[in-house]
């Protein structure tokens, strides 16, 4: 082989070698890329799932904090139902007293028994206010004021009309009557608490 020809072959491995080195670097440039670029896509995927896991988790302790709250309201209204309960026990219990009384001093045509016990029916109608809205008031008053005149009159000495007085004691028991029949599932049957909520929640604001 003469000089040039062996000079000719040693220039091609040359040349293969540096085109050879030069795809090497850039396939080292490549990859290097390559990987700098999946290692952000991952860290962003993992940053994504990192937030999506926090705004789960917030969302989770805000449903919880929620329920708590809820539940307190629940609490604070069971404890404002139970002290309107008692209270409304009472003035009940006071009030159909009264009317009791009423009916016995109509029988013991005791002028006294009976003003006593309307006295009471009075008291015990102021407590219960708070508790009836305007139109359960009115009626509520109205009978009252009915029942106070037919116990008067039945009580009064000079009351001698016999053919009525039965027939007027028995309008005066179905008044006794209604007056439970009103007052009690107006208190104390479902509907009550709501109305008790509701004059709590306006006492409070």
């Amino acid at each position: 082989m003469s000089e040039s020809g062996h000079h000719t072959l040693i220039t091609l491995k040359e040349n293969r070698f540096s085109i050879f080195s030069l795809i090497l670097v850039l396939l080292a440039f490549a990859l290097t890329a390559w990987i700098a670029w999946l290692n952000y896509v991952m860290h962003q995927s993992a940053s994504a799932q990192l937030l999506r896991a926090q705004q789960l988790q917030e969302r989770a302790q805000a449903g919880l904090l929620e329920q708590y709250n809820d539940y307190l309201k629940q609490q604070a209204i069971n404890a404002r139902y139970e002290r309107n309960f008692e209270i409304r026990q009472q003035l009940y219990a006071r009030f159909m007293a009264g009317v009791s009384d009423v009916w016995l001093g109509v029988n013991r045509k005791d002028m006294k028994l009976v003003d006593g016990a309307l006295n009471e029916m009075e008291k015990s109608y102021f407590g219960l206010e708070p508790f009836l809205d305007g139109g359960d008031r009115h009626y509520l008053k109205k009978r009252m004021v009915m029942l106070q005149n037919m116990a008067k009159q039945l009580v009064d000495p000079r009351y001698e009309y016999e053919g009525n007085l039965l027939a007027d004691k028995k309008t005066l028991d179905q008044m006794i009557q209604d007056f439970q029949d009103f007052l009690y599932p107006l208190l104390f049957e479902p509907g009550a608490q709501q109305d008790a909520d509701d004059e709590s929640t306006q006492i409070g604001q």
